[in-house]
């Protein structure tokens, strides 16, 4: 290795290792926010939860002494990430531009807070999706039982519920990608409607956690009409994308 190569690559190390030593300390900092005022972050994540358990006379119970520090640090960490991911995803970005060309940069800086708005509004909809979930999911227990669910086992199936349909819209920032590299184009979307459609039900299905056509028409709507707007801004790029090279070739 050459000794320009080899001092280039030491300053990229460093820059990275500068840059997540940043992004520790933000989700450090936003663990510690969650972590002081836990009470009521708490009480909104699991009021859909508790709303179903009334109607049942069900509750939330704990079998161990560390589950419910297990549970605090559990929401303490995620709702941290939460709070410092605008952070952390400036730290990615930061780190990875320099690398990209302009074209690149213009093309890929405004996906990034269109993905972060859209992965809140996922979990915004996993949220109140959580209470009809539930509520179908505890209507199968048979008659003369209990409903005592465990802490623990309840708030992880409820962070993993909000992260996949976080994940789940971002089904447009995918689409937008693979038309910018050429792969797909706005006739073959709207050609492919229905196996557009079958795609966002099997998604649909693999997020929520019970079956039922209702939840999964409810919970496949709002993607369906994330693809077709999505369609849409294709279009709009194809014809500024049309319109630059016809200035290009007039000038």
């Amino acid at each position: 290795m050459r000794q320009e190569e080899r001092a280039d690559l030491i300053s990229h190390l460093s820059e990275l290792r500068a840059r997540v030593i940043r992004a520790v300390i933000y989700a450090a900092l936003g663990t510690t926010i969650v972590w002081v005022f836990f009470d009521p972050v708490y009480q909104f994540l699991v009021a859909p939860i508790s709303g179903a358990l009334e109607d049942f006379e069900g509750s939330l119970t704990v079998r161990g002494l560390l589950e419910g520090l297990l549970v605090k640090v559990e929401i303490a960490f995620v709702g941290g990430l939460i709070l410092a991911s605008p952070f952390i995803i400036y730290e990615v970005w930061a780190f990875i531009s320099p690398g990209l060309t302009r074209t690149e940069r213009r093309a890929a800086l405004p996906l990034i807070p269109i993905a972060a708005i859209l992965f809140l509004m996922g979990v915004a909809m996993g949220y109140l999706m959580t209470g009809i979930a539930a509520t179908v999911l505890l209507g199968y227990i048979p008659p003369e039982t209990e409903a005592l669910l465990t802490l623990n086992e309840t708030v992880l199936l409820m962070l993993k519920f909000y992260l996949a349909f976080g994940l789940g819209f971002q089904l447009p920032i995918v689409i937008v990608l693979l038309a910018k590299i050429g792969l797909v184009d706005s006739a073959m979307l709207v050609r492919r409607w229905r196996e557009a459609i079958i795609a966002v039900f099997i998604l649909a299905g693999i997020i929520t956690p019970t079956w039922d056509p209702i939840t999964m028409t409810v919970c496949a709507l709002p993607m369906l009409v994330l693809y077709w707007g999505t369609v849409g801004a294709v279009k709009l790029i194809e014809r500024r994308q049309r319109k630059n090279e016809d200035e290009s070739l007039a000038g």
